[in-house]
């Protein structure tokens, strides 16, 4: 691996070489925090040889032998921009770092072959400089899910571009998606497979010894290597008896209002035990929403009360944090 700065690269930098320290030093294990998007960040011991193994099964999937340059634009701090430089270590590219910025592919100028990104950045990237996402060869969009709108404008682009599923545990993603193919499933890298206990995804993974990693994903299970995404079973409402997913319910708002600055969630309610509401930011327009929404769910998805606040609270890895922006308006 051969670090070169992209930029004016200054904070990005330190965190890199602090890691190539901890990475070369006689500890077995680097420490790290879960995300904390499902509750507090707990802290993880992941075992060097298993981070390579993950790195290696990223690796067959994408054909990284056959690349050269990849580009650090995400924290060290998080799991995602730590495999990016245990992938280029492992394949010898050359890893161009850059700061964390929304838009990290401003000042690039040549074609890079690998990178990761989570969604906020693609979608500053298409809003600000769009001809960039030409340059990249292979994009994976990890962090926070994808929404079909950037999925659409994202297919207008030459890149390969692949959606990410995975946990801290799995040493990031243990299966990706193919977002230029429509309705297209994530499919298992390496030699992982799946199965389904009560609704919830389970992972078996022979590289990570993963055995029985039971999840709380709700699938659609399609065979022991792919599946489609539902939502999570943490989230999951249950008002009068019927059970809604809110991320399903989000996917379809977002494609009809052009905003994910909102989440979908539940209060108590006497009558129906938990009654579905939407939250969300006080710029979206409030006059057609309501009629807009209801157009695009079922009369059991559809929110019975809405509510606005200045701003999403979110993790430190910027998923959306439901519990707390839900405490928000109790």
């Amino acid at each position: 691996m051969r670090i070169q700065k992209l930029d004016n690269v200054t904070d990005n930098i330190d965190d890199v070489q602090n890691f190539i320290l901890a990475w070369n030093d006689e500890n077995q294990s680097i420490t790290q925090l879960s995300s904390g998007s499902t509750g507090p960040p707990k802290s993880i011991k992941i075992p060097k040889w298993k981070m390579e193994a993950s790195a290696k099964m990223t690796g067959e999937f994408l054909d990284l032998d056959n690349c050269e340059t990849a580009l650090l634009c995400m924290s060290t701090n998080f799991i995602g921009g730590k495999m990016m430089l245990v992938r280029s270590k492992l394949y010898d590219l050359q890893l161009y770092v850059t700061n964390v910025t929304r838009n990290p592919l401003k000042n690039l100028s040549h074609k890079i072959d690998f990178v990761a990104m989570v969604p906020l950045q693609v979608e500053e990237t298409l809003q600000e400089n769009p001809e960039k996402l030409n340059l990249i060869k292979h994009l994976i969009i990890g962090g926070a899910p994808v929404s079909d709108e950037l999925i659409e404008k994202i297919k207008k682009f030459k890149c390969n571009a692949y959606s990410t599923f995975g946990m801290t545990e799995t040493v990031s993603h243990i299966a990706l998606r193919n977002l230029k193919n429509d309705d297209e499933p994530y499919r298992a890298i390496g030699n992982t497979t799946f199965s389904v206990e009560n609704e919830c995804l389970t992972i078996d993974s022979e590289e990570l010894k993963i055995k029985g990693l039971k999840t709380t994903d709700i699938v659609d299970l399609i065979d022991e290597k792919s599946f489609h995404w539902l939502g999570r079973a943490d989230f999951v409402i249950n008002s009068g008896g019927v059970k809604i997913h809110p991320e399903e319910v989000e996917r379809k708002i977002a494609n009809v209002i052009g905003s994910s600055d909102f989440i979908i969630s539940q209060i108590e309610d006497q009558k129906l035990g938990s009654k579905v509401v939407f939250i969300g930011e006080n710029h979206l327009s409030t006059a057609q929403l309501k009629k807009t929404i209801d157009l695009v769910l079922t009369k059991y998805e559809r929110p019975k009360a809405y509510f606005f606040i200045s701003s999403l609270i979110k993790t430190p890895s910027g998923k959306i944090d439901r519990n707390k922006t839900t405490a928000e308006i109790l």
